[in-house]
């Protein structure tokens, strides 16, 4: 009876995976018969099945239920990923996930049920293995015990010949064990450089004593904003505060599609060709702007209680002299609190580097931004998701067609509340004098304009244009163009408009410090000032390893799907204005935190 539930419970795990079997079946019939695809991916299959009902067999119960633990955790991240985008985990989107670790309890305020899925189906596959079983010989125990282990090593093996590829349609148990083996066995045979020191020669620093702000926004898409697009959601840039000059980029490609690596290589300065080294190896840009003579600081909005956030270490806080924080300041208010935090910096007459991280509209949206900056109707249901550090729930958002459209609204809203009036926030109580600050987006988002369903907006293993379209926006003073030395803008736009990228934004802010343009452009590439010859792509392979090669999504600007108008109701004229400006905000909580 027993030995018939354990099979039972594993069945029942194993049927949570069934639509992936399905469609890689699908596949290798049609449109084309793959005979020996089809003939070697039903051998993989059924060896990884043998493997798992041979592990439940195991006479030895220490290692059945280490087996059964091993596995069964193994698989949470895979069927997690899989039920969210419906479609295969790719190898290097088992490394962006655990490279993203720290923003866990976000993701599980998105992906709840997706999690849930995965989290059920570790639970019965972790019993169906590991129950107790009566009336086996120990006669083939060692038979027992090695076939699942000489599977799953050869599966790793298979995994790591092909670079990470060969797992599609597998049990997703057996795919997360030999993707967490391949995992450790790159981590504990990689090279890892000691990170060089500054070598680069301080000249003359482009801005003057003014600070240098890079202004990292969170999930923005460039061509949601009015400064990009005739029908855009108010940005605060179009026509900021008189003495502050707004240099639109325009359209820009991100580094890639997901936080962790984008984040990763603008501190570090990666290129297109050379960032796996770049950004082990060279020097951070808080190394660069303390040797340069700035006093660095970290504005870390997301985290709280000092977590590193986007693979951040130790290496680079010895270098960080503030990391400000907003521990007890609530979700909705604490781009806003940055805000006065870097109008602060801004007007404390100190020459800083400053990094400042946003929240932006980084899911879950519904509750991102105020009541009275619902512009845009119909949206998602309110109240759930004030503080999404302590909620699981994604009622409200199935990711269908109507989904997405109460889903782009929200959108709309947040960026309102987000980018608009936080702009208005900001300059309103800055005094740039001499300042300088790149403003961008670590990706852009697919709220799937298209149609389609899913619930998954950037990070897919084959991605829309959108997850790599960004804002890039330069603010200065007006002022500032008559120094000597200053940076013409106007003329980098020209040369740059909607085909810039962000891998210029690291060469472009270390000669901003004061680096010589020629040195920093030999190791890091071309700056903004300089037309960007590289194709107008993101990286949506970026952990490529085991011998592949990065892939890159190339984004013609006119294959971009604009959001669609019909998504909202028109306001009506008389109230327009009031809906569209962004207000003054009440004062957020004060800044607090430093190194």
């Amino acid at each position: 009876m027993l030995s018939k539930l354990k099979i039972l419970l594993i069945l029942v795990a194993l049927s949570v995976g069934w639509p992936q079997i399905i469609l890689r079946f699908e596949s290798l019939i049609a449109p084309e018969l793959q005979l020996f695809g089809l003939a070697a991916y039903a051998a993989l299959l059924g060896i990884c099945l043998i493997g798992i009902f041979s592990a439940a067999f195991i006479p030895v119960a220490p290692v059945r239920w280490g087996f059964a633990l091993f596995i069964s955790l193994s698989g949470i991240m895979v069927e997690t990923y899989q039920s969210s985008v419906e479609d295969h985990m790719p190898y290097d989107a088992f490394i962006s996930m655990i490279d993203a670790s720290g923003s866990l309890h976000e993701a599980w305020g998105q992906y709840a049920s997706a999690m849930m899925i995965g989290g059920v189906q570790a639970v019965l596959l972790f019993l169906g293995i590991g129950l107790s079983i009566h009336h086996v010989t120990k006669k083939h125990s060692k038979k027992l015990i090695a076939a699942p282990l000489l599977i799953l090593f050869a599966l790793a093996g298979i995994l790591f010949i092909r670079g990470g590829d060969g797992a599609r349609g597998l049990p997703s148990a057996y795919t997360g064990a030999a993707y967490g083996l391949l995992y450790g066995y790159e981590r504990s045979t990689e090279v890892i450089a000691p990170r060089e020191p500054v070598r680069l020669p301080v000249v003359h620093p482009l801005n003057g004593d003014g600070d240098i702000v890079l202004l990292v926004d969170e999930s923005i898409s460039g061509h949601y904003l009015d400064i990009n697009s005739a029908h855009g959601v108010y940005s605060g840039l179009m026509a900021p505060k008189s003495g502050v000059a707004a240099h639109n980029f325009g359209l820009a490609s991100s580094i890639a599609h997901c936080s962790a690596a984008v984040n990763m290589t603008l501190r570090h300065g990666g290129t297109r060709d050379d960032y796996i080294r770049i950004n082990g190896s060279m020097p951070s840009i808080w190394a660069y702007a303390k040797k340069a003579g700035l006093e660095t600081v970290y504005i870390d909005v997301p985290r709280t209680k000092r977590v590193f956030n986007n693979m951040m270490d130790e290496s680079e806080l010895k270098d960080i002299d503030q990391w400000i924080e907003f521990d007890d300041v609530p979700i909705q208010r604490r781009d806003h609190a940055a805000a006065d935090a870097l109008a602060g910096f801004l007007n404390d007459g100190k020459r800083q580097f400053i990094y400042l991280q946003k929240i932006g509209a980084h899911f879950p949206i519904h509750d991102k931004y105020p009541d009275a900056y619902m512009r845009y109707k119909p949206a998602l249901p309110r109240g759930q998701f004030l503080n999404i550090s302590d909620t699981g729930d994604r009622e409200g958002f199935s990711g269908s067609r109507e989904s997405w459209i109460t889903y782009r609204n929200s959108y709309r809203n947040t960026l309102i509340w987000n980018v608009g009036a936080f702009f208005d926030r900001l300059l309103g109580q800055a005094d740039l004098a001499g300042s300088t600050i790149i403003y961008t987006s670590d990706h852009g988002q697919n709220l799937h304009e298209r149609g389609g369903t899913g619930v998954v907006t950037h990070c897919s293993p084959d991605p829309k244009p959108e997850e790599g379209l960004v804002p890039l926006v330069v603010l200065d003073t007006p002022q500032a163009a008559g120094q000597p030395g200053a940076i013409d803008w106007d003329a980098a736009i020209a040369k740059g408009r909607n085909r810039s990228s962000h891998f210029q934004i690291f060469p472009t802010v270390l000669e901003m410090m004061g680096y010589d343009a020629k040195a920093v452009q030999a190791i890091y590439g071309s700056d903004l000032l300089t037309a960007n010859t590289a194709p107008f792509a993101f990286n949506y392979q970026f952990n490529a390893r085991l011998g592949r090669a990065p892939s890159w999504k190339a984004i013609r600007l006119d294959e971009i799907a604009y959001p669609p108008d019909s998504d909202y109701r028109p306001v009506p004229v008389g109230q327009r204005g009031q809906a569209i400006a962004a207000r003054q905000a009440s004062p957020a909580a004060p800044a607090t935190g430093t190194k």
